[in-house]
């Protein structure tokens, strides 16, 4: 009988735990990776160098994907996508401050010799 208590306060505190992870954050995406070529990018990522990937996906002419990454000072990344056929494109290095209030736009864009840039706004 004395379980009883134990196991209600126990799903009392994981509902509890569920309930804030869940909810809504006061996140501001201070990362814009915008596609400003006339083809579909696949699996684009920017990466920290010597840190972990964080992805995006299928972006359309003139659609963007948006990223929190909050406070960063003076890092290195680097921009990596996928275009239609598959070939997987590397931007240069890269180097540039994130903070929360402003916000880093990159653009992707394809010239008409069909090269593939990657220019940070």
């Amino acid at each position: 009988m004395k379980r009883i208590p134990y196991i209600t306060v126990l799903g009392c505190i994981i509902i509890a735990i569920l309930i804030s992870a869940c909810g809504e954050k006061d996140i501001k995406n201070n990362l814009i990776i915008g596609n400003k070529s006339s083809e579909i990018i696949s699996n684009i990522a920017i990466q920290r160098i010597g840190k972990t990937e964080i992805r995006g996906s299928n972006l359309k002419q003139n659609q963007h994907c948006y990223f929190d990454m909050g406070v960063q000072k003076n890092c290195t990344y680097k921009v990596e996508f996928e275009d239609k056929n598959n070939k997987s494109t590397l931007s240069n290095e890269f180097t540039c401050d994130f903070n929360k209030e402003g916000i880093v736009d990159i653009n992707v864009r394809k010239d008409n010799n069909g090269k593939w840039a990657v220019v940070l706004n």
